[in-house]
């Protein structure tokens, strides 16, 4: 069965088959391009054999499978997409290359064609410039792997219309993602709030706090999560890590708190990437990855929790030790972070929404800040940010002191940074 709703592609690498695959599943008929056809084709055929697998496994049928493959096209021209209703683009993070594609589809396309831009980390404004349809594009960032991630990060230009945000949300929900919508700004929501948990962690490793084993099973144990700061650092790639981080501290002019980490960048420099070159922070070699980062520790046996830190732990209930230390020191900038996110770009509800689906974190930051109470939060941000010498990603976000300042404590007043009252 063929359907008669259109989607585009741009790209038939990583995120652009993956969006074809959730597009074919879904329902639409799909047209991918790329400078070579027979990349198209290979894409097309990785996704049959994905789709092959889910139906081995029972998760769909040979019959949904046969149409969803049927469904696959190699685009010849973008005449095609004339009347298209979402054209997509998943191209090379290169701000030229994405200029001239949607300069030729504003061209071609008609004014009701919606067209997204895949990109984690360019500014919508700069790609739309100049196009006769500015208002019909916008960020529609998928998560990779595509067709496993539940979440798109719709990303509202200064010229992008109400309307076009209606439509991404009709895009995404046919797609079976879950939306949330953020305005154009660096790192959009997930990028940018998810900074401080490898930059914090590797301030706390250069300043010989914890080694990389001890902060990673903090994490762990205290957080809840399934991986590690360093050991997430080497699944995704020292090298693509560093390269959004770089992208969100240049996008917001420098600002100390997404300065990039030395080490890592040493790292980078000596071809030391993580898995995919056998070495990061862990050798991963022998298949049992072993620490292969050392740096002095300091005597903290003097160490004492402090009064804010123990009520945090309390909330938790966890002990005050010194691993809750190392996981608070982390995960308080997370939520930093995120509030001022919730304040200028992105709904609170949504900042979590996005850290729980498209970071996997047990429990989204601000909400993690409500259960433990933000009075709470706001007197361990202050004590973190004397013992580290003020820094910038301690500095209270406005929307903690002033929900605070209101009594909207969290779950206890039934309002925080999110709503709870039944």
């Amino acid at each position: 069965m063929i359907s008669n709703r259109v989607l585009g592609v741009i790209g038939s690498g990583t995120m652009g088959e993956g969006i074809a695959q959730c597009g074919a599943v879904a329902g639409y008929k799909v047209l991918t391009f790329d400078v070579k056809p027979e990349l198209v084709i290979q894409a097309n055929a990785k996704i049959a054999e994905r789709l092959d697998g889910a139906v081995a496994k029972g998760k769909m049928s040979k019959l949904e499978r046969d149409q969803a493959v049927a469904r696959l096209h190699v685009g010849k021209s973008y005449d095609e997409l004339k009347d298209a209703e979402v054209v997509i683009e998943a191209a090379p993070e290169e701000l030229a290359l994405k200029k001239k594609i949607f300069a030729e589809l504003d061209r071609v396309c008609s004014a009701k064609v919606l067209r997204g831009t895949n990109t984690s980390s360019l500014s919508i404004a700069t790609i739309a410039e100049g196009l006769k349809h500015a208002d019909r594009l916008l960020g529609i960032h998928f998560f990779n792997p595509a067709p496993v991630m539940k979440l798109i990060e719709l990303v509202q230009g200064p010229a992008t219309s109400d309307q076009t945000m209606v439509e991404g949300r009709a895009v995404a929900a046919f797609l079976a993602k879950t939306p949330v919508k953020v305005k154009d700004s660096p790192g959009f929501i997930g990028n940018r709030v998810n900074r401080p948990f490898y930059l914090q962690a590797l301030h706390l490793l250069e300043k010989g706090e914890a080694d990389i084993r001890t902060i990673d099973a903090a994490v762990k144990s205290i957080g809840g999560f399934k991986m590690g700061p360093f050991e997430l650092l080497d699944l995704i790639g020292l090298d693509i890590n560093l390269s959004v981080t770089q992208s969100v501290y240049e996008g917001f002019n420098k600002p100390d708190r997404f300065r990039p980490s030395s080490i890592q960048q040493k790292l980078v420099e000596s071809g030391h990437l993580g898995r995919k070159s056998g070495r990061g922070f862990y050798d991963h070699t022998n298949g049992n990855p072993a620490p292969a980062f050392e740096s002095p520790l300091r005597d903290a046996s003097s160490w004492k929790p402090s009064k804010a830190l123990t009520d945090f732990a309390a909330a938790l209930g966890k002990p005050a030790d010194r691993a809750m230390w190392l996981y608070a020191r982390i995960i308080v900038a997370v939520i930093n972070e995120g509030g001022l996110t919730a304040d200028t770009i992105a709904l609170p509800r949504d900042v979590d929404v996005t850290m729980e689906l498209g970071f996997n974190y047990p429990q989204g930051p601000l909400g993690l800040a409500d259960f433990v109470g933000l009075p709470i939060v706001q007197k361990l941000m202050a004590d973190f940010h004397t013992e580290s010498g003020q820094s910038e990603c301690y500095r209270a976000n406005a929307l903690l002191d002033r929900l605070v300042a209101d009594g909207k404590w969290g779950e206890q007043s039934a309002k925080g940074f999110l709503y709870h009252a039944l």
